[in-house]
């Protein structure tokens, strides 16, 4: 069973189940893995006769076959977030999934690493693309879904500031943090794109509290997808389990910070 070698992570995500879940770049790496937790979460839910059912929303530019594997359980959308009309016309479907319940979370998760080094051997070209997909991307699915997680905010107004009311989750990485970079001089143009993406959370937390929506940003750790490479240390099911426990963990204290596993603060 998915979930048979970490039950006691499982009975603390049972806490957190959101009503709907939107995730970006989601045919492959944690994105993919992101779809096959809530696939499962809603199997376990359901073989437990509860009612607590996730309603996954799968976006992604291309399909892949370990997606369509999934298609009877999520409704997939194909979504570039670079292009804003495609951005759009996608909140104008999703509303009609969730229908007045809103939409309780949102992933961005898409994202394009490239390996120039240094800023000299760092292309015009390659930062454009990096800012354009990894920054600009999420704030383009945080600016145009924005209503929609303002309503679930709304239609959830018995629970507490946190993932279960209205979040977003802006998947950043260690290397996007300003006060650790020193020595590595690799893959400038992911850095600043990630070191953009903090801001752009710290600044969606700041204006968006007032509507009782959370936003953060988290550290992946060091996963076996094609970012991260076949040494990486983590598998992408524990990463995902990770990156759960801290959305399940969340309050408001936690609103624009930047987390990695065990609930542990990054320097901005």
């Amino acid at each position: 069973h998915y979930f048979i070698q970490s039950n006691l992570r499982m009975k603390l995500l049972q806490q957190f189940s959101p009503r709907s879940v939107l995730i970006t770049g989601a045919n492959r790496g944690l994105g993919l893995e992101f779809v096959k937790y809530f696939v499962n979460l809603n199997k376990v839910f359901h073989e437990s006769n509860q009612t607590n059912q996730t309603k996954v929303i799968a976006c992604s530019r291309n399909m892949s076959s370990d997606l369509e594997h999934l298609l009877e359980d999520v409704h997939h959308i194909d979504l570039d977030v670079t292009n804003q009309t495609q951005v759009k016309e996608a909140a104008l479907t999703v509303s009609k999934i969730v229908k007045n319940d809103g939409l309780n979370l949102l992933i961005n998760n898409a994202a394009v690493m490239r390996h120039g080094k240094g800023i000299a051997g760092c292309s015009v070209d390659e930062m454009r693309e990096s800012l354009e997909i990894n920054l600009i991307g999420a704030h383009s699915m945080i600016h145009s879904f924005h209503p929609l997680l303002k309503q679930a905010a709304e239609s959830h107004s018995d629970l507490p500031i946190s993932f279960a009311r209205a979040g977003i989750c802006n998947l950043s990485a260690e290397l996007g943090s300003i006060k650790g970079t020193n020595k590595n001089y690799l893959y400038t143009a992911y850095k600043v794109s990630k070191a953009g993406l903090n801001m752009v959370t710290k600044c969606t937390a700041v204006d968006l509290i007032k509507d009782n929506i959370i936003c953060i940003s988290v550290h992946p750790g060091w996963a076996k997808t094609a970012l991260g490479g076949p040494s990486a240390p983590l598998s992408t099911h524990d990463s995902v389990c990770d990156m759960m426990e801290i959305m399940n963990s969340c309050t408001k204290k936690h609103n624009g910070q930047f987390l990695r596993k065990g609930m542990n603060s990054i320097l901005y």
